[in-house]
């Protein structure tokens, strides 16, 4: 059995107001994972979880258009980003919008750990890694307070 955990670089402070808890991280954790695990699965399970904590899920951008970000709790925007990497720039945009709008002020992105993607046996993800280098390149362009957060996985102890 395998556990799945989210990891960040934050301060506790910093969490709080991103509208996160500690329970969201336990249950995570308590995510129940086999050797057969797909991006498509993860998201679900974590959409569920955003949900009982708080996120209202689906949030679309304009009325006039269907595009839509994972969620928003307060004035804190959510992207689940576990599809390919091109996707990571569009979620970026979306939620420039969304701050230029006044809807959000901050944005949380949970992104898949490289060892997640090679333990799903995938490729051209919008892994942690790849995010973080790209957002020293190209971060001045979006303007807007985003927080990357690694979902990393392991064996259970």
């Amino acid at each position: 059995m395998y556990k799945l955990s989210l990891n960040h670089e934050f301060k506790m402070q910093d969490i709080e107001t991103l509208g996160l808890s500690t329970e969201l991280f336990k249950d995570i954790e308590n995510i129940e994972c086999t050797g057969y695990l797909r991006m498509p699965m993860i998201k679900k399970e974590l959409m569920k979880i955003f949900s009982n904590n708080g996120f209202i899920l689906r949030q679309r951008l304009h009325k006039e258009h269907n595009i839509y970000i994972t969620g928003i709790k307060e004035k804190v925007g959510l992207c689940i980003q576990m599809g390919h990497k091109a996707g990571w720039y569009f979620d970026m945009t979306k939620l420039t919008y969304l701050k230029n709008k006044g809807v959000i002020d901050k944005a949380v992105i949970v992104l898949p750990s490289k060892e997640l993607e090679k333990f799903c046996k995938t490729s051209s993800i919008a892994t942690y890694e790849l995010v973080a280098s790209r957002l020293e390149l190209f971060g001045d362009i979006f303007n807007n307070e985003s927080h990357i957060m690694r979902l990393d996985i392991s064996r259970r102890t």
